[in-house]
C-alpha cells in the first residue's frame, strides 16, 4: 500500500484527493495546507486521518511513502526538495518550480536518492493525447513539418469561471508578487509539455509575451503585472517548425486545448475540447486527396495519478518525471528570455 499525503488543499487539490483516494494501492493518510483551518476542512471533505499547517511536521511525524504537491507555483521547489530530502517519492503540479536552476536541483535530487517522480501534466489524461504521440512515433503521418497548438480561455473577459475581480484564487494568477509566470507558466506550461510529447524535444524558440490593459492595475495585494497572452514560433529537434500560442482573452473559449501535426504523409487535429470520438482526426492515405478526415478510436488510458502509484509499487519510473519537468522549465525559461530581448531566437539548454 502507498502511502500519500497531498501538501497544498486549494483548487487543484480536490482532484489529488478524489483520485489518490480511489485507486488501488495507494492511501491518503495526511494533508497540509499554511492557511489556518484550510486542510482541516480538506481532511474532513475527503475523510483524510491527518490535517497539518506545517509540511515539515508533517513530514516528520506521519509515516509516508509519496507526497503530491499541489501548493503554489513558488512553493513547489523547496516542498519537493524536502519530501525528497525524507526519502519520499513525489508528484508535483506544474510548472515544477520557478526557475531553470531550481528545477535542475530538484531533478538531481532525486537521481541522487533514485526516488520515483512525477509531474502532473493533466493532459496527458486524455487518451486521444497518448494516441496522437503514438501515431506520430509510428510513423503514421511520415516526416513531421508543421504544428500550430493552442490553449486558450477567456475568464478576463468572461464570468464562465466566475468573477477574477472577486476571486484571489484567480487573482493570483496575475500577479508575479505571489509567484505567478502569467499565462506562459500557467496554461503554456501544457501547451509546451503536449507539443513536445507529441512531436518531439523542441531545440530553439522566439516568444512574445504580453500584458494587457485590464481596467484596473491592483486590488488589494494583487498587482496585475503578469503576462496574460503568449506567442511563441518553435523549431524541433526533427526538424519541424511550429507555433504555439495562449491566451486568457480568447472570447469564446472556457478551456480549449488543441494541437495540428502535419507531417508528409498525413496530419491529425487533437481538440481536447470536443468530446469522443471527435476529440482525435485524421488525414492520410487515401483521404488526402479530398482532404477528409476521420475520428480517431482512443482506448481508455491510466491518469496521472495511477501512473505515480503504479511505478511506485513497480519501482520503475512512470512516463513523466523531474527531468521531464526541468526540459519543459527550460521551454518556458527560454520563452522568458526571449521576450524580454526583444523576441530573439533562444537555444533551448536542458
Amino acid at each position: 500500500m502507498v502511502r500519500i499525503a497531498i501538501i497544498g488543499t486549494g483548487g487543484m487539490a480536490g482532484w489529488h484527493a478524489r483520485r489518490f483516494g480511489s485507486i488501488k494501492g495507494s492511501r491518503l493518510v495526511a494533508c497540509c495546507d499554511i492557511v489556518p483551518g484550510r486542510a482541516k476542512a480538506f481532511a474532513e471533505t475527503h475523510k483524510i486521518p491527518a490535517a497539518y499547517e506545517d509540511a515539515a511536521k508533517m513530514l516528520g511525524k506521519e509515516k509516508l511513502d509519496a507526497v503530491s504537491i499541489v501548493a503554489v507555483d513558488s512553493a513547489h521547489a523547496p516542498l519537493a526538495l524536502l519530501a525528497l530530502r525524507h526519502n519520499l517519492h513525489v508528484m508535483c503540479e506544474k510548472p515544477l518550480a520557478t526557475s531553470l536552476k531550481a528545477a535542475r536541483r530538484m531533478a538531481a535530487e532525486a537521481r541522487k536518492r533514485k526516488l520515483l517522480t512525477a509531474v502532473n501534466f493533466s493532459y496527458r489524461n486524455n487518451p486521444a493525447t497518448q494516441k496522437a504521440a503514438q501515431l506520430v512515433a509510428e510513423g503514421a503521418l511520415g516526416r513531421i513539418i508543421h504544428v500550430e497548438g493552442s490553449y486558450l480561455q477567456s475568464w478576463l473577459v468572461s464570468k464562465v469561471w466566475g468573477d477574477w475581480q472577486k476571486s484571489p484564487a484567480l487573482m493570483w494568477r496575475l500577479s508575479t508578487r505571489h509567484g505567478s509566470g502569467g499565462t506562459l507558466c500557467d496554461i503554456g506550461v501544457h501547451l509546451y509539455d503536449l507539443a513536445s510529447f507529441v512531436v518531439g524535444d523542441i531545440e530553439a524558440l522566439t516568444c512574445a509575451l504580453k500584458t494587457f490593459d485590464k481596467g484596473v492595475k491592483r486590488i488589494g495585494e494583487y498587482v496585475f503585472d503578469a503576462n496574460d497572452s503568449m506567442v511563441a514560433t518553435v523549431r524541433f529537434k526533427n526538424g519541424a517548425l511550429g507555433t504555439l500560442h495562449s491566451s486568457r482573452w480568447a472570447v469564446g473559449h472556457t478551456n480549449t486545448v488543441a494541437l495540428r501535426v502535419y507531417g508528409d504523409k498525413g496530419g491529425l487535429y487533437l481538440n481536447l475540447d470536443r468530446p469522443a470520438p471527435e476529440t482525435l482526426r485524421i488525414c492520410r492515405g487515401k483521404d488526402i486527396a479530398k482532404a477528409e478526415w476521420v475520428s480517431v478510436p482512443c482506448p481508455r488510458v491510466p491518469d496521472m495519478a495511477e501512473r505515480f502509484v503504479t511505478s511506485i509499487l513497480k519501482k520503475k519510473q512512470g512516463q513523466t518525471s523531474f527531468d521531464g519537468g526541468a526540459r519543459v522549465q527550460a521551454y518556458l525559461e527560454c520563452s522568458q528570455r526571449s521576450a524580454h530581448a526583444g523576441g530573439a531566437w533562444m537555444t533551448v539548454k536542458a
